[in-house]
Order: structure tokens, then sequence, then C-alpha cells
């Protein structure tokens, strides 16, 4: 056993006893699997990108003797020049490590099955991944490996989102991660994450608008930036960021065709496909296509949705590569937002969940619609082999027709429920580009890993419609008509939209410049980050009930600047052991557009601390990574809906969430792959002046525990695998006055696939038959409220079955 882990076993204080048991546990394991503990190999993968022999098992071994004698060369070398070794040292740990085994389809090496990370991918289109991330992830933009990288990021990869059958974002991430949970906004897609809600959405590291159904067809994998991170992204939420990677255009031909059907009735199409566009391979393409269509276990709740992902790549020489991006997305729904089902006492109301308290009449005669457009390009130029420069860019534009009957009032005892009305259509428009510049200096002894950057946002958003709500500046008359939630009786058709009372304007641009230097020293082993940001912010936000020409001439701009400092270090005694700290602060835009009172001064930008520190490894060559982390973060200027006028907003002061995680992700062996974590988040409000002090924050609750295994077969079962999971969060408080609590829950999911037979496959490369069921013990239980009108149960028991055939 190493003498790092014979430490840490042998000095644990109670302070951290839950943390001691935990690396405990993971340095036992180190230990058992040896120094020299590999997968079973039939076959040997090159380091070439593009080498596919196959070797017999004694060529191997050969391959492995000569390897091992060039490294011995190679370490004579180093011992004679020490600056040579360092500097091969770092090269080695940059390069992308390959993993030693690939599990192959039936025996077979299939396609592209080269070895890869969870961002480039290997075997069909790059599909199998493994469990964990290799090298660095995509959404810290500086390339640091994650083991010498001072934060915690959390990496979903494609291969997870197939076996899980996660064709929601959502579905995704929530349990995959910890201290990820979905947001208490239930009309768009968002997360809280370690406490601290509506947690930013980027896509390949740039903002993107507040959007339904987000579509996950064109994804390579999802990664959780966890803390303040304003030094890459800008002004955000201090819980962290979720990065959307996207697959990339391959050199090889592939295709795949997949048929989704769960047992509500909806079906799910998804298309892949990529290859060269010409002989040289310098320009390829990659196209996902995906269409849904189906009911939900919602009565009345259904969704069409259309989804178009065209990329074209350049790749000229080694040196530049270049990707365009389109994306096109058409979603039409029934709207399941702001009221799902209303509290009553303490407890989520004892009605079905699946009934519907909203009016059809508006929501299911006119469906809500969402059409979604999106064009954007990033590329890169190495200007040699130690600096590269690279350009991102995005716009973005959506258009809304929002249609919502939510509960203004509830009659406890009658369950009579007073609702509201919100007709609105909506225009968004966001353009994002950034600039980074890395290098590598070497200043004496010290390594510098420099980046420095530069980044413009603008932001646009503009509502016209009618709106109504027990709110005198929004109309006394709400138009629906009441609701009995016990003995709901339902209109279809009658209802006929108000003159249009609610136009808004609201505007925002911000840019930044930062620059960040991580020194490593004493043989790559302490590695030292400093970091800052210095931030440039315009918002303004104009509002009224008469014109959209008068909304936009009383919009009141201000003007915000603040610099985020970010420090951090690691130090690494073995490679596959790191300890590390940070400390950052972030500059929060939440605030922009939350409307105060009217005549009250502009709401002050929120700010975030974080004090992080926790431990990662790497097990089984690299194959499986953990990391523990502690973090101590606040958040002040809190804003939250005033009681009575849901669109008017004030600050409650200071918030605080404090806690530790723990996440695994990899594969033990070529047949074992798991990725689960654990979360203690102890989220509360630190000041406010609205006797909210010292209640648990929203949706947040103490201990969450997510757990994924899957095996797949050998021998006569080969082609077989099964998986299953849980998901446990521990009660939640449904508001921030902690008058109601959602009650804690366990959810079991599993999954069986078969991968047909190869003689059966003369007309492709694979075909894959799924079942996955999810929450297979039919569990009643609840994600998320927005408030005591509007809690959103989790689906009861559902079957999904795919097909995949793949070419």
């Amino acid at each position: 056993m190493s003498t790092a882990c014979s430490r840490f076993r042998t000095q644990p204080t109670a302070a951290v006893r839950a943390t001691i048991s935990i690396m405990a546990l993971l340095c036992t394991l180190r230990a058992a699997q040896g120094e020299e503990a590999k997968l079973p190999e039939a076959t040997l993968n090159t380091s070439s990108p593009s080498a596919k022999t196959e070797l017999p098992a004694v060529e191997v071994l050969q391959e492995r003797k000569k390897a091992k004698s060039a490294k011995r060369t190679a370490s004579k070398q180093m011992t004679a020049n020490p600056a040579s070794a360092e500097n091969l040292s770092r090269a080695e740990k940059a390069a992308p490590i390959q993993s030693d085994a690939f599990t192959p389809v039936n025996g077979e090496r299939i396609g592209d099955a080269e070895p890869g990370t969870s961002q480039s991918g290997a075997g069909l289109g790059g599909r199998f991944t493994g469990y964990t991330v290799v090298g660095s992830a995509v959404s810290t933009k500086d390339g640091i490996a994650v083991m010498q990288n001072p934060v915690a990021v959390q990496v979903v990869p494609r291969e997870v989102l197939d076996d899980q059958q996660a064709v929601s974002v959502q579905d995704a991430i929530v349990g995959n991660v910890s201290s990820v949970l979905p947001s208490s906004d239930t009309f768009y897609d968002g997360f809280t994450i370690r406490g601290f809600d509506r947690a930013n959405i980027y896509r390949n590291d740039l903002r993107t608008l507040s959007s339904s159904h987000l579509n996950t067809s064109n994804l390579q994998s999802i990664e959780v930036l966890k803390g303040p991170a304003a030094m890459f992204f800008g002004r955000l939420e201090p819980g962290g960021v979720v990065n959307l990677v996207l697959k990339r255009p391959l050199d090889t031909s592939y295709t795949s065709v997949e048929e989704q059907v769960d047992s509500w009735g909806k079906s799910n199409t998804s298309v892949d496909t990529t290859g060269a566009l010409t002989p040289d391979k310098t320009w390829l393409y990659r196209l996902n296509l995906n269409y849904s269509d189906g009911d939900t276990f919602r009565d009345f709740v259904w969704n069409r949705d259309v989804f178009i992902a065209p990329t074209i790549s350049f790749r000229p020489n080694s040196a530049f590569r270049l990707n365009v991006d389109v994306e096109y997305q058409n979603t039409t729904f029934v709207a399941d937002a702001d009221t799902a089902l209303p509290a009553i006492g303490n407890r989520p109301a004892p009605i079905p969940i699946s009934r519907y308290l909203q009016d059809p009449a508006v929501t299911a005669a006119d469906p809500t619609t969402q059409e979604r457009a999106l064009i954007g390009y990033d590329w890169t130029y190495n200007l040699s082999r130690d600096w590269s420069v690279t350009n991102r860019f995005s716009y973005e534009h959506t258009d809304y027709n929002q249609r919502i009957t939510n509960l203004v009032s509830l009659n406890e005892t009658t369950g009579i429920a007073d609702r509201g009305l919100w007709d609105e259509a909506i225009s968004r428009d966001a353009y994002a580009t950034n600039l980074d510049i890395k290098g590598n200096v070497r200043t004496g002894s010290l390594n510098h890993a420099l980046l420095f950057g530069v980044d413009y946002q603008k932001f646009s958003e503009i509502p016209n419609g009618y709106a109504a709500y027990a709110d005198p500046n929004y109309g006394t008359n709400p138009v629906i008509g009441p609701i009995n939630i016990f003995d709901p009786h339902y209109s279809f058709s009658g209802y006929v939209k108000p003159p249009n009372n609610d136009h808004g304007n609201a505007q925002e641009s911000w840019a930044g410049v930062y620059a960040q230097d991580m020194v490593s020293f004493f043989n790559d082993r302490v590695h030292l980050l400093f970091g800052g940001r210095y931030d440039w912010a315009d918002t303004g936000y104009g509002y009224s009930n008469t014109s959209a020409a008068e909304a936009a001439a009383s919009v009141r701009t201000t003007h915000e600047e603040a610099f985020s400092p970010r420090a951090g270090i690691v130090i690494q005694p073995q490679p596959w052991l790191s300890f590390y700290a940070n400390y950052s602060k972030s500059f929060g835009a939440t605030n922009s557009f939350n409307s105060p009172l009217p005549g009250s001064a502009p709401l002050a930008p929120e700010e975030g601390t974080q004090w992080e520190g926790g431990v990662k490894s790497q097990f089984f060559n690299n194959r499986l990574t953990a990391t523990l982390a502690y973090y101590d973060i606040t958040k002040s200027n809190v804003a939250e809906p005033i009681p009575g006028n849901p669109f008017y907003y004030q600050t409650i002061g200071l918030v605080g969430s404090r806690g530790f995680e723990f996440d695994i992700a990899g594969r033990i062996d070529e047949h074992w792959s798991v990725i689960g974590n654990y979360a203690y988040d102890d989220a509360k409000i630190l000041d406010d002046t609205n006797g909210n002090q010292g209640h648990r924050l929203a949706n947040v609750p103490q201990n969450a525990v997510g757990i994924w295994i899957k095996y797949d077969a050998d021998g006569s079962f080969k082609g077989l695998s099964l998986g299953g999971g849980v998901t446990v969060l521990g009660d939640r408080q449904g508001d921030n006055t902690n008058d109601f609590e959602l009650p804690a829950f366990a959810r079991v999911d599993a999954m069986i696939m078969y991968r047909l037979p190869r003689y059966l496959l003369d007309w492709g490369k694979n075909a894959t038959l799924q079942l996955n069921v999810k929450n297979v013990f039919d569990e009643t239980y609840y994600l998320h409220s927005y408030d005591r009108f509007s809690i959103a149960p989790g689906a009861p028991r559902t079957f999904i079955v795919s097909l995949r055939s793949e070419f």
C-alpha cells in the first residue's frame, strides 16, 4: 500500500470520520488492484488514431516488452537530462490517456473502436466512451488534466446517456452527479447545484438561452463544473454551471438509427450520421436528427419535438480545426408548468399525480410552442507546440408562445382553487463569443500553463401578452374560472384571449477579460493556480401595461463592474492521487431581470464566495475516477418573489451552502462499469428581513445518493448487458418559508440490453435491443416545487423499449 494511503488511514479525526472512511475504502481498492492491474486483452490498441490492427496475444506480449524497453531507454536519457525528463513528464500527462482495454461488441473490434476520452469517444460514432473523463474537461477551457486542476468537475459521457436512455438533460445528470437537482422553475430546463437554484447552462462553453425540452441527441457528454466558475464564464450562479458538449464529425463513415417507445405512448426517433465530405478528409460532416411525439403520465399533457443539428468540420492540417454548428428545434407541448400539484398543510395534496389542474381550453386547445434556431462556430489554431488560440461564437433566437393557467390561491378545506392566466408571446436573442489564448512557458524550474481570454455576451427579451394574477398591476379579473382539485371539471373550448396588458423589454450585455497561470514544480507534483476576471455589465428592463413602445421607452439601464479572483493548489504525491483546494468569487447576474416593486431602485447584483478542498484519485489504469470534495459557499443580495406578487422581487440578504460530495465513475474491468455519488448539503438562509433566517433553502435535501452499475456479460452470454441503479433524495423544504415539505424517496431503475450476434449483421456494424424500466417499484415521489401551488411529481413506473441499428 502506498505511503499516502497509509498516512490517510492512520491519522483519522472525529471531525472528518465520514471523509476518512471513504478514502480508506479507496486506498484499499487501490492496494488490491496492484500497480500492474490490467484488463485481459485480446487486442492491442496503438496510440495512432488510425490504427485498427488486431494482434494475437503473443504479439501483444512482444509489443509490451518493446514498450518497456523503450521506456527504460527514455528513463536513462531523462536521468542524464533532468530538464528533458520534466518536459517529457508534462507532455505525457498532457496527452490523452489511452485506456488499456476496450469492451468489444461480441468479441470483435467495431468501426472506429479506438480508445478515447468521454469527449472524443471511441467505437460506433463515439458512443463507447467509458463512464469517466480522461484528460481535461471541455468546460475548464485551460486544458489542464482533471487530476491537476483544483476544481470539482463531473462528466456524464455518451455511454451513460445511451445505457440509461436519457433523452433529456435533466434525466442525464440528476442522479448521476452529486449536488445536482432540478431547478424550481417548472417551465424551463434548469438545475440547482450545491444548493443554488437556476444554474447557468452553457453549450460548448458559450451561454444559451433559457429553453424547454433541451435535446440530448447531438451531445457527446454533459459536464458539471462546480463552484463559482466566473473565471471562465462570467456572471453566474456560485453553485456551478452545466456545459453541453457536442458530438463532432468523424472521418470514418458511421450511421445510427434508433427508435424508442415508452409505456405512455411516446415515440422517439433518432438518426446520427457522420463521415468525410472529401477524399482527403479535410472536410467532415455530422448530422443528428430527432423526432419525438406522444403523451405523458399527466392528463392532457403531451409534446411533439423536431430537432435538426448539422455540423461541418474543416481540418486542413494538424494545426487548424474549425467546426460550424447549426441547430433548429420546433417544439409544441401542453404546458405543465407553474401549476402541477398544490400543497395542503405541510405535504403535497393527496390527489393523483396524473391530475391536471390547468384549463385545457387554454393550454391544450392552443398548445405552447417554442421555435429555436442557433448557429455557431469554434476554431482552434496551434501557433506552435506550446501556444494555441481558440475563438467561439454563437447566435441563438427563440420565439415562444406560452399559455399557462396557474393556481393563485387554494381553499385547502373545500379544494376550490383560483387560477390566473399567462398568455404571452416572447422573443429572445442571444449573442456570445470569446477568444482564448493558451500557452506553456518555463522559467527556471517552474512550468507555467497560461490562459488569457476575453468574452462578450448580449441578450434581449421582448414579451407581449396578457397576464392576470392576484395582483392589481396585472388586472383583478383572472378570466379563467376556479377548479376543485378534488373533483375537477374541464372545459375544452370557449377561451378568447383578452387584449394585451403585459409588455416588457429587457436588454443585457457584458464583457469580461480574464487571465490565469498554473505554476507547476517539484517534478510536477505541486501546482499553484492564480487567476482573475474583470466584468463590465449593462442591464436594463422596462415594463408597460399599455404598449411595447412604452415598455421600450421606459427601460432603465444600470452599469455594474467587478473583479472576481480565483486561486487554487494541487498536491499530487502520486500520479493517481491529488489533494486540492481553491478559493473563488463570482459576480452574479440573477437580479438583472428581476423586477423590484414599481418606484423601487434596481436590485443589486448577487455575489458569491467559495472555499473548497478535496481529494481526487484514479484506479485501474485511470479507468475509474473518484472525487471527494468539501465546499463552503455564501451568496449575498439573493432575490426571491414577493409573496402575492410573483413577478416582483426583493433581496433576502445572505444564503450559505456547505457540505461534502463524493463522486465515482468509470470502468472497474471489462465487465463492470459504475457511476455514483453521495452529497450532504446544509443550505440555509443566513440573513433575511422576512423572517426566514435559519430556514433551509427550497428543494435542497441534506442527503442525496445516486448509483448506477452496468454489467457486460462474457462467454455464452456475450452481447448481454444488465444495468441498475437507485436515486435517493432526503426530505426537502418546498419553499424558503419552510411551510411545506417534499417527502424523501428512493427510485430504482433497471436495464437489460442485448447486442445481436455478429452473424446476423452482414448489413451493419451493430444492432441493439434494449429495455429500461424507470421507477421499478412504482414509487410516488416529487422532484421539486416552485411554490405551494406548483409541485412537480416524478413519473410512475415507465417502460422504454429501443432498437438501434448501426452501419
